[in-house]
């Protein structure tokens, strides 16, 4: 066995040799720079502190009262939609909270000296189009999410988290514990002319609510709100149905988006909802005809996709989030190198994009935030031979001394973190978010207590990442994969693309498996059952262990639960048949102390399990061109209809 001192001198190496790579890269930068003077005064100027993660105010969600309309601009005829009030006793009727303030209108197109933002993301999306299964959640895919869509609702951290709707929601009320009656508003049309209304919502709240195909496989919408269906009450109103109990459901439709019914039909061959096939054509992940403040108009393959404000988009009054852009044309390009993003913010190339934190100073400015992302290693607990028992999970995470990674890789920013979703989320305590502590005699003791050698046949343990996920993330894994080898794991790193990355998180036994597949599985509950199942689509094979970023928009464990813990979703290397007991009971218990304690159960199987290899909460640096205005929102999603050039 090697020594553990090896760990620390193979960092020092590649720190030094990545010193003098970004050295190199950065004389090439600054002297292509057109804009030295600037930058150089800018950098003198004060600059911003690098954020923090920190609990944060959330308002407990119930049936939302009726509202009056918020105070309106003079040219808007809209009313804001139903807010959710502060926590009520069940016997009385919830009490009115304040409208939202109505938004500034943002500037004249006309009055705006440029037109064209540039926002770089380090890989080129996966998709547009929002029913696909790879729309999900992130940066990268930012125009199927946010910017040619707008979901069903949307959480306004600029006002008190509290849940608003965008261009296609009015309000909505409580009817039943598993009932909800949505107003649409009118006047809002798709990008192709087409008018938005109830029969045009219910199908994608069918679709997206599907419990057969667990939303046809859309976990990141799906494991906010589970199974659900739409019941079309008038042109304007839709009632959704829950499969069960659905008290916070506002709060958990925040994914849940839109495109028009027909064009869809047409470019999957179908003529109705009950006809869909299996297998989508490769239209809609290239084309997409939403709701959003801006419309596609080409995605020119390995180079560039573009986009044009769309003039037909009715803002709602009730959020800054669903005013028209002020920005008429917007370029999304990509760069998987931060410092090469960096270097084209400071060379005027490019106006957005995510940096790495030793390279903001390149940025004309820059802003730093967490983005609601916890950076885990996800642990095949169900199929992997070693993998599934405790001892072993517990063994990886006391071989990691994640305090001298935070020092030396991340230079102190990030600290060691001890569960998968953001402090503030309601199931989260100081107790089952604790990192763990370093202690490698105790991982080679847990270890021999199981028989595990690194010499046996099937010890093999594979960590797959994708680069620049996060900020030096591979530097960071190879850390930890020496530090796994140096307790006697058999551990190697796979650094892969991001398609096979995801892939490969996402060949659990959920995946492409209906609620009939598991319930004619053999096995006396649901874990044999998975187990029976075998891992799932697309390499029916264990995932070992991923990386990915997840986040929980919602603020509230259940996301959490339904998606990384849950035996039916495809993202999940969990499966246990008292979990899932546990979780169906939290996801109907409305807002309270109740749920807190449930959801709070819940994290702590999570954390005391070791279900996963936590990492930390990502902090992330965003570059900005000189002139643009925008502030970061709480999650990793991007509204570029709130950003502004300033001359």
């Amino acid at each position: 066995m090697r020594s553990r001192k090896s760990a620390k001198g193979q960092w020092f190496g590649r720190v030094l040799a990545s010193m003098l790579v970004l050295l190199a890269l950065f004389a090439v930068a600054c002297g292509s720079s057109p804009a030295e003077e600037q930058q150089q005064t800018t950098t003198e100027a004060t600059q911003p502190d690098t954020a923090r993660p920190e609990a944060l105010a959330i308002p407990a969600t119930q049936a939302p009262a009726p509202q009056a309309p918020a105070q309106q601009p003079a040219q808007s005829g809209s009313q804001a939609p139903a807010q959710e009030p502060a926590s009520q006793p069940a016997s009385e009727a919830p009490a009115p909270t304040a409208a939202p303030q109505p938004t500034q209108a943002p500037p004249a197109m006309a009055e705006m000296g440029r037109d064209t933002l540039i926002f770089l993301t380090a890989e080129e999306p996966t998709t547009v189009g929002a029913a696909s299964p790879l729309c999900g959640g992130n940066i990268q895919n930012t125009i199927c999410d946010d910017l040619a869509s707008d979901p069903l609702t949307w959480i306004d951290d600029h006002n008190n988290y509290q849940v608003v709707g965008l261009t296609g929601i009015e309000g909505w009320e409580q009817l039943g514990p598993d009932r909800w009656q949505f107003k649409l508003r009118q006047g809002v049309t798709f990008h192709n002319g087409a008018p938005w209304n109830a029969e045009q919502a219910k199908f994608w709240i069918d679709f997206f609510g599907d419990e057969e195909t667990s939303g046809h496989y859309n976990s990141n919408d799906f494991s906010f709100h589970g199974v659900f269906g739409g019941e079309v009450v008038d042109e304007y109103t839709l009632d959704i149905v829950c499969g069960k109990a659905c008290p916070i459901l506002p709060r958990t439709t925040i994914f849940t988006k839109f495109q028009d019914v027909g064009w869809f039909l047409d470019a999957v061959g179908a003529s109705s909802y009950a006809d869909l096939p299996e297998e989508f054509s490769a239209e809609i992940e290239r084309l997409t005809v939403g709701l959003g403040p801006y419309k596609l108009v080409e995605w020119d393959t390995g180079l560039e996709i573009t986009l044009e404000a769309y003039e037909g988009y009715n803002p709602n009054p009730a959020t800054n989030y669903s005013r028209a852009p002020s920005i008429p044309n917007l370029v999304q390009q990509w760069r998987n190198e931060p410092l090469v993003r960096a270097a084209a913010l400071s060379a005027g190339e490019a106006d957005w994009a995510e940096i790495a934190f030793q390279d903001r100073d390149l940025a004309p400015q820059w802003k730093s935030a967490t983005n609601n992302e916890a950076y885990v290693y996800a642990v095949d607990t169900v199929h992997h031979p070693w993998l599934r028992l405790r001892e072993v999970r517990e063994a990886l995470n006391l071989a990691i001394d994640c305090e001298t990674l935070m020092e030396e890789i991340f230079d102190g920013v990030l600290e060691c973190y001890g569960n998968i979703a953001q402090t503030g989320t309601v199931g989260i305590t100081p107790e089952n978010s604790a990192g763990y502590p370093y202690d490698p005699e105790r991982a080679e003791q847990l270890l021999a207590e199981v028989g595990y050698s690194e010499d046996a046949e099937d010890s093999l343990i594979k960590l797959h990442i994708r680069s620049q996920r996060v900020p030096k993330d591979v530097e960071y894994a190879e850390a930890v994969v020496t530090f796994w080898r140096d307790v006697g794991v058999n551990a190697e790193l796979l650094v892969v693309e991001s398609s096979i990355h995801a892939g490969t998180g996402r060949s659990n036994c959920g995946h492409g498996r209906t609620r009939d597949d598991f319930a004619n599985a053999p096995g006396a509950d649901l874990h044999e059952k998975c187990v029976n199942l075998g891992p799932g689509k697309p390499n029916f094979a264990s995932m070992h262990i991923t990386a990915p970023a997840t986040s929980t928009e919602s603020l509230d464990f259940s996301r959490q639960a339904i998606l990384r813990n849950s035996c039916f979703s495809r993202s999940s290397g969990v499966c246990y048949q008292s979990l899932e007991d546990m979780i169906e009971e939290a996801n109907a218990t409305p807002s309270g102390d109740l749920r807190r304690q449930r959801m709070e159960a819940i994290a702590d199987r999570v954390h005391f399990d070791y279900h996963f290899v936590p990492n930390f909460l990502v902090v992330q640096i965003y570059g900005l061109s000189a002139d643009l205005e925008w502030e970061p929102h709480y999650a990793p999603r991007i509204r570029a209809n709130i950003m502004d050039f300033t001359n």
